[in-house]
């Protein structure tokens, strides 16, 4: 799985990006967005809708957000 990079875009077009994908996605599904710092706003909302998350460093100095669907 190759993360998307979001770190280019305004506020809060990652946030409305990430819901509208987690939206769709179906049971054991599992996608990445590379971010430039954690998304603390998103993570409730994440969390309402049943999903998990984790988070590792990018490397480049931003963090990628791993969200599954059990």
């Amino acid at each position: 799985m190759t993360p998307q990079d979001l770190r280019h875009l305004a506020p809060p077009e990652p946030m409305e990006i990430i819901l509208d994908a987690a939206e769709q996605m179906r049971p054991g599904d599992s996608l990445a967005w590379v971010l430039p710092h954690h998304p603390a706003p998103l993570l409730p909302l994440l969390e309402k809708a049943g999903l998990l998350y984790r988070f590792e460093l990018s490397g480049d100095g931003g963090v990628v957000l791993i969200l599954s669907r059990p």
